[in-house]
């Protein structure tokens, strides 16, 4: 009886040995604490592979090493005791000669341009794709436009850290001055001129203007998604009627002729707009001036939503991010994945949108803490996420040599000398050239 026990305790023992290896074999997931199959490896975001406990991560950005330790490196340091953050500065530093020097480093912050024409050119650029799925990145979290403008040929080349808009900001004390109501969110371009049409004045000798933008900036972002150069056919394409549309706004911008003289002397700039010798009523410009507002801003300033065109209402601007991208020289990739993985987490994007940077996530809670921690708490922050973003424009490497010349040309724009259809035209004409110039020497 005893023997026939034991072999049946022995059967049993056999029976649920097999069942468990059975169970911890399974490919196809096991249940989690919230009742649903999770995968049991793969891109399932909750699997976080192992870190390296000990790496050395050297960041190359356009900041100085004071606002990369203000904006990032402290963070990083707090969140990865065990890493040695390193920070190289490209200001007055070219690609070039970091290059030319060996200098090693693993990450690096762009626009999104900065991909094509920078980092590739020089093999710099590497296709996050599998990386960011090992390490669980949640592409999904960013709003629309921004992974699409890090991503060329299926290829994505950086994840979205910060990014900046263009608001229209505006001077409360000249709006007092001349008795003239505070703009809204949401206005139209044609509302916005009827405004800023009533400051086109010359008043004891000093001449005053409503509005004016960057046109660098507008034209790089502009609501239209109109781009440079065709990357199919290397072509310019300026000359059309949404080119019309945009330079339009700046015939409109400066059609007083007090303005026009104005811009001959001294050509309009944020110094027209900041300081207490401010003349500009309002200024189109980037949301980065929000965080640093008591260097850059007037004293007595507020913000509303950027212009719309009427017949494109939720358009704002194209994305433009700082994106932070991985080197292929990279030694140390999976370190750098895990600080990206962090700095576009929730965790690190509240606390630096208390401040004033502007999040790329869609995260509400985000949103909610934006400039929680501004020193002027009677601005209208909300006019940061009033209009959504424009779908981005199809980039080239050579498109700032187009958006350098049609910067050169507005200035012949606005101060009369030439209409928009002529400096199209040029712009279309010698654009060209450059282009083809500038290809033939990659052959």
């Amino acid at each position: 009886m005893l023997k026939r026990r034991m072999g049946l305790l022995l059967v049993i023992i056999l029976i649920l040995s097999i069942i468990a290896a059975c169970t911890n074999g399974n490919t196809e997931g096991t249940v989690n604490t919230e009742g649903t199959v999770a995968p049991s490896g793969g891109n399932d975001p909750t699997a976080e592979p192992p870190a390296p406990e000990n790496a050395e991560v050297t960041f190359s950005t356009i900041f100085s090493d004071e606002e990369f330790e203000a904006n990032v490196g402290s963070y990083v340091k707090k969140k990865f005791p065990t890493y040695t953050i390193n920070h190289i500065s490209n200001r007055g530093l070219s690609l070039e000669q970091l290059v030319a020097a060996q200098t090693k480093f693993d990450i690096y912050f762009t626009r999104a341009g900065g991909f094509l024409n920078a980092y590739e050119p020089m093999k710099l650029t590497y296709d996050m794709t599998e990386l960011a799925k090992k390490h669980g990145v949640d592409l999904a979290s960013f709003a629309p436009g921004f992974i699409e403008s890090a991503t060329f040929d299926n290829q994505l080349y950086g994840l979205p850290i910060f990014n900046d808009s263009l608001v229209l900001f505006y001077n409360r004390d000249l709006f007092d001055k001349f008795g003239i109501p505070y703009p809204k969110d949401g206005m139209t371009w044609e509302e916005t001129f009827a405004l800023a049409h009533q400051f086109d004045r010359n008043e004891n000798g000093t001449q005053y203007m409503g509005l004016w933008m960057s046109p660098k900036h507008y034209f790089r972002m502009n609501s239209l998604s109109q781009g440079f150069i065709d990357p199919e056919t290397n072509k310019v394409t300026v000359d059309n009627d949404n080119w019309k549309r945009i330079l339009n706004l700046f015939t409109e911008l400066s059609r007083n002729p007090g303005v026009q003289e104005m811009a001959k002397a001294n050509f309009p700039s944020h110094d027209h707009f900041r300081g207490a010798a401010g003349v500009s009523a309002m200024y189109v410009f980037l949301t980065e001036w929000i965080a640093v507002s008591q260097e850059q801003l007037p004293l007595n300033w507020d913000m509303v939503s950027m212009p719309v065109f009427k017949d494109l209402p939720d358009n704002g601007t194209q994305p433009y991010a700082n994106y932070a991208g991985i080197t292929s020289i990279s030694e140390n990739k999976d370190a750098a994945m895990q600080i990206l993985k962090y700095l576009t987490s929730e965790e690190f994007q509240m606390e630096v949108s208390k401040k004033g940077k502007i999040s790329p996530l869609k995260s509400q809670q985000v949103k909610d803490l934006a400039f929680e921690n501004h020193p002027d708490q009677d601005k209208n922050f909300d006019a940061v996420y009033v209009n959504g973003n424009a779908p981005m424009r199809q980039l080239h490497p050579l498109e700032d040599h187009i958006v350098d010349l049609m910067n050169d040309k507005v200035t012949e724009l606005v101060t009369g000398q030439k209409d928009v259809n002529t400096i199209l035209r040029e712009v279309q004409e010698l654009g060209q050239q450059t282009v083809d110039q500038e290809m033939e020497k990659l052959k």
